[in-house]
């Protein structure tokens, strides 16, 4: 008897169902799906509080196909990698980005062995699928290989998921930060992790 594999669309899944997710290097060609769910996931989480100019002018600024282009093209200057989380399809569903050489006042011990975990976005349409733990884990593995002690991050005070997420992988608010979105300060919180 023969058998046949039946394909089934990600939308037709549970979210709590799993599938394959593939953490790799972000590539140039990546530069529009990354600015996409960047724009998308940050306008989602945070456009609400953020006067509409402000929020305009930040997402062109940090979110502008052109912007992440630039920052690929970049990373070795910046010290910053960027990784992608793709689906069996090859579909971009979040990513993440590890910059070195980068501290905050309110973390303790050598600041040359710090490394910050920044901008940690999936698609909101992939939520609660673990997507951003697996892009967290390859921040935190590339972190220490590369010798760091300690990986830094920070996270809006009013966003509690994010902050229980983190807190369940092991990281502790250490202190808090201003964010600047424009005219817009508002209040990040700062986690780390130590010897993970």
């Amino acid at each position: 008897m023969a058998t046949a594999k039946v394909a089934v669309a990600a939308s037709e899944l549970s979210p709590k169902l799993s599938y394959e997710v593939v953490i790799g290097d972000a590539l140039l060609t990546d530069a529009a799906a990354i600015a996409l769910i960047g724009a998308n996931t940050f306008t989602a989480t945070f456009g609400f509080s953020v006067p509409p100019n402000d929020l305009a002018d930040f997402l062109a600024a940090t979110y502008s196909a052109e912007a992440v282009e630039a920052e690929i093209l970049n990373a070795q200057e910046t010290n910053t990698s960027t990784f992608v989380a793709r689906d069996e399809s090859g579909e971009i569903l979040g990513f993440v980005q590890l910059v070195r050489g980068l501290s905050d006042p309110c973390l303790t011990g050598d600041a040359s062995t710090h490394a910050e975990l920044r901008r940690l976005y999936v698609n909101t349409s992939a939520h609660g699928r673990g997507i951003g733990s697996k892009l967290i884990a390859a921040v935190e593995n590339k972190a220490k290989a590369e010798g760091f002690k300690t990986l830094w991050l920070t996270v809006w005070e009013e966003n509690p998921n994010a902050q229980r997420l983190y807190e369940r992988l092991g990281y502790v608010k250490v202190g808090s930060t201003d964010f600047a979105t424009g005219e817009c300060i508002q209040t990040d919180y700062v986690y780390a992790k130590r010897n993970w």
